[in-house]
């Protein structure tokens, strides 16, 4: 049986559940007396008249499951106007902890053209820690570069392989970046945590299927990331360089988007008002 507990929204501070963790609502549903909660943590917003409170009974939904949480963050991510470039979202967690943390899902269009999950697996992201750098793992939406595909590439900064490396088409201060998706090699170990200097670390064989899969299956137009003056990088929300009627400038390179957030995902909620 579903697991039950109450949430208690006042019309001045929005939703509370206990733990301390809070959800997005339209208010628009609010006033059909129906909640349909996103994954928490996330802040509902309730339209109520005056400051009283009311109290919504919640229960975890066993039809949803974390590729499902993972989903919607792509969903949510990717800007409507270059969704349709791609053919495949990977979708990676760098939280240290919660149900998503750590771990890679894959989503393809389906013949719908709407996305469809794959598989998952376990990776490991930047230690996030002071080191010859501080060793992050960036957050954002990223595409592949698509000449900097290395089945054999070696690391001077951390004298190390990093097998089957495909790395991020992205720039900072006018350098190209050096985080990639790669092979564990002899990390495998530590799959599952922060343990990489900011690469993607992947299983082996993963690496190994995606790298082929891609040279293979994924090559095609693709639009070209903005360069963000502000921040002296890439734009890592998706807005694209455009041509004179508006439409993305496009290059030959992957279809496959790589997004990349420090979320750990939430509690599979459903809500409902009374």
């Amino acid at each position: 049986m579903a697991a039950m507990c109450a949430l208690t929204v006042s019309a001045r501070s929005g939703l509370h559940v206990p733990g301390g963790m809070v959800f997005h609502m339209a208010s628009s549903a609010a006033k059909d007396g129906a909640l349909a909660s996103r994954n928490a943590p996330h802040v509902i917003k309730l339209a109520m008249a005056g400051d009283g409170a009311v109290q919504i009974p919640v229960e975890t939904d066993p039809d949803r499951t974390e590729a499902d949480d993972a989903m919607d963050r792509v969903r949510a991510h990717v800007p409507e106007d270059i969704f349709d470039y791609f053919d495949t979202f990977l979708y990676v967690s760098k939280a240290s902890h919660g149900p998503l943390a750590q771990h890679m899902y894959i989503f393809h269009k389906d013949d719908q053209g709407d996305i469809a999950f794959e598989q998952r697996f376990a990776v490991s992201t930047g230690r996030e820690r002071h080191e010859k750098y501080f060793t992050t793992t960036p957050a954002g939406l990223f595409e592949l570069d698509p000449n900097r595909f290395e089945r054999h590439h070696y690391s001077r900064t951390w004298h190390a392989r990093m097998p089957w490396a495909m790395f991020l088409n992205a720039s900072i201060r006018g350098r190209m970046t050096g985080i990639a998706l790669h092979s564990a090699d002899v990390h495998v170990a530590q799959l599952g945590r922060r343990a990489s200097g900011g690469c993607v670390r992947l299983p082996p064989r993963k690496a190994a299927e995606l790298f082929r899969r891609f040279q293979a299956e994924e090559r095609g137009f693709v639009p070209t990331f903005a360069y963000d003056e502000a921040a002296h990088r890439t734009s890592r929300t998706g807005d694209v360089v455009r041509d004179a009627d508006g439409r993305p400038a496009l290059y030959y390179g992957y279809k496959v988007l790589v997004v990349i957030e420090n979320y750990p995902g939430g509690p599979l909620l459903v809500a409902g008002l009374a």
